[in-house]
Order: structure tokens, then sequence, then C-alpha cells
């Protein structure tokens, strides 16, 4: 199955909101581990 056909489809089904919900939480995980990771960087 052609991987731009099934993007295609899930597009279609899930909407726009499904998307800014994804770009959203990848966002907030980046930031959740750069946090994170950077507190025990520096913490003795």
């Amino acid at each position: 199955m052609n991987l731009g056909r099934a993007l295609q489809n899930w597009l279609d089904s899930h909407g726009l909101g499904a998307i800014v919900a994804a770009v959203i939480g990848v966002i907030v995980t980046l930031a959740v581990i750069l946090v994170v990771g950077g507190y025990y960087i520096v913490t003795p």
C-alpha cells in the first residue's frame, strides 16, 4: 500500500482537529523531555 495514499486516507478520516492535537502533543512532549533532561544535567 502506498504511504501517501494511507496518509491521505488518515487525514480525510481524522480531520484538522486531530492534526492540531497531534502537533501540540509532540511539541509538549519534546518540551517536557528538554526540561527534565536539562534538570538532570545541571543537578549534581
